[in-house]
């Protein structure tokens, strides 16, 4: 991969453009050179917390001018997924927040989130959910060994906090699991679904796009899994020691979105 050839660039957020509420030095120089070379950009998020337009008005306080289709998160495409594959209207069974909860309201469906047992669900769909409980837990796990299909956000384990790693979406995922014998249909990274929907609706291709990322569970081996590049840097969970014993391996590496902006600006 080289740097001067690349046109779009799919960039990760937590970790990489921000920690918490604050702006990881270099953001916007990155987003300077993106406006100067012309490149396409999207934030590619596992985080299904928060709806789209949290987003955007998270990016146009730290300055950064963006539309709907700069924003693909696996609450995002996990209700394209679903749009694709039930008819409107259907029951969705979820263990997840407010943020994909009003996306897939958005997307036609009927969402289900409480301790009645949904007989008529067509889907279970589990994320990260701080306010899970084991009844809602029991539920969704009653639902899936019935046969319902069942669908996970995203299988980060972890999420950064100012605390230090805290449990994300794969912590729901790993319960249910366990208490049903059955794996998800995962959607977010590093699955295939989220990063081909945004090379689709950027019109990308995928020779000339790379992925922005601090981990290399996710956004590394998931770009390597579609065929674009990989760029790592070092201000989330990634560290040159991890990439050491990794079998899969960023084709840059940089100490933070600083650094890139600085080689990708000469």
């Amino acid at each position: 991969m080289i740097l001067a050839t690349l046109t779009t660039l799919l960039i990760d957020g937590d970790g990489v453009l921000w920690r918490g509420n604050e702006a990881i030095p270099g953001l916007n120089p990155l987003f300077d050179v993106l406006s100067r070379r012309r490149m396409n950009w999207a934030l590619l998020t596992n985080n299904a917390t928060r709806h789209r337009d949290a987003y955007l008005e998270k990016l146009a306080g730290f300055g950064i001018k963006a539309g709907p289709d700069h924003v693909f998160s696996s609450a995002i495409v996990t209700a394209e997924y679903l749009s694709e594959r039930f008819p409107p209207s259907s029951v969705v069974y979820l263990l997840g927040e407010a943020g994909i909860e009003q996306t897939l309201k958005e997307a036609g469906f009927d969402v289900r989130l409480g301790a009645d047992y949904p007989a008529d669900a067509a889907v279970v769909v589990a994320g990260m959910d701080r306010s899970m409980t084991y009844d809602r837990l029991a539920i969704a796990t009653r639902l899936i060994r019935a046969g319902v299909p069942f669908i996970g956000t995203n299988p980060d384990r972890t999420i950064p906090s100012a605390l230090g790693l805290m449990p994300g979406a794969g912590t729901t995922l790993a319960a249910l699991r366990a208490s049903t014998d059955v794996d998800p249909v995962v959607i977010g990274k590093p699955e295939p679904a989220i990063f081909q929907s945004a090379v689709r609706r950027l019109g990308a291709n995928p020779a000339t796009t790379a992925m922005i990322g601090d981990r290399l569970e996710t956004d590394i081996l998931g770009a390597q899994r579609i065929g674009i590049g990989s760029i790592g840097v070092l201000t989330g969970v990634m560290t040159r020691q991890s990439i050491a014993e990794s079998e899969y391996k960023p084709d840059k590496v940089f100490d933070s979105i600083a650094e890139l902006a600085e080689e990708l600006g000469r």
